[in-house]
């Protein structure tokens, strides 16, 4: 009776240590499963466009036929500044005067893409606009309105400053003056 009383003990003790083992082998798998989960959800809860944030993605075509998407210039370890305008903004028309000035000190070292917000310009108008404020190195593309309301664009002059990591630097509006742009650019050119 002893031995019997003995030996399903130890088969207790036995089916014990197993089930724990297998729990704690579950409770690691679920944790890893959740790890996983939790690491996509957080990328996906940095997607936005506040500081700090990973912008969201898109595709533009540029009026001279490039197709680019912004996820590629973090591919490209290039910053790169999204600019927000409209042919008939007066501001606009100031931000760009000024930053032509300051521009070809940072070509090369920082992309920029200019969206037009009309979406009712077409791409002729664009390079009209484009060629008379003598604007080289400057890619320009028609707007979308999925892109508009991506941003939540409102304003001429909105500025996304986009580091090579793909990260938010400045977000803001309004026409700069060259010291303002100087420190943008040399900013995005040195993330």
């Amino acid at each position: 009776m002893k031995k019997i009383y003995f030996i399903g003990l130890i088969l207790l003790f036995v089916v014990v240590i197993n089930g724990c083992k297998l729990s704690n082998e579950t409770n690691q798998v679920s944790a890893g499963n959740d790890l996983a989960s939790n690491s996509v959800a957080a990328q996906q809860a940095n997607v936005g466009i506040e500081k700090g944030q990973t912008p969201p993605d898109f595709t533009v075509t540029t009026i001279d036929g490039k197709q680019l998407r912004l996820s590629q210039f973090k591919r490209e370890n290039k910053p790169v500044l999204l600019y927000f305008w409209a042919t008939w903004c007066p501001f606009c028309r100031k931000d760009f005067g000024t930053l032509k000035n300051v521009y070809p000190k940072y070509a090369g070292k920082v992309e920029i893409l200019a969206i037009d917000l009309d979406t009712s310009e077409d791409d002729e108008m664009i390079q009209s606009y484009k060629n008379k404020m003598g604007l080289d190195g400057i890619d320009f593309a028609s707007g979308s309105a999925n892109i508009l309301s991506d941003y939540e664009i409102t304003h001429t002059t909105t500025k996304y400053a986009i580091s090579k990591d793909g990260i938010i630097l400045y977000k803001g509006s309004g026409a700069f003056n060259e010291q303002q742009w100087e420190v943008l650019l040399n900013a995005l050119a040195s993330s």
